[in-house]
């Protein structure tokens, strides 16, 4: 079975992509993340994720 500290759905040990996305939805960042578990605030990815939680009326503080 997983670490007792794993933060992940099934327990496994988290990974360095894991602990990136935690530390961002930790800290409150509710925006996309790359495949390396890096923010993503600029680019198409981003402005088309945006202009959807706009919609939505999400605030946007990414």
């Amino acid at each position: 079975m997983g670490s007792p500290t794993s933060r992940r759905w099934d327990g496994a040990p988290e990974t360095e992509f894991d602990r990136k996305f935690f530390a961002l939805r930790e800290s409150g960042y509710r925006g996309p993340i790359d495949q390396n578990g890096n923010a993503v605030t600029t680019g198409p990815a981003a402005d088309i994720l945006r202009h959807l939680a706009e919609q939505r009326g999400d605030t946007i503080d990414w």
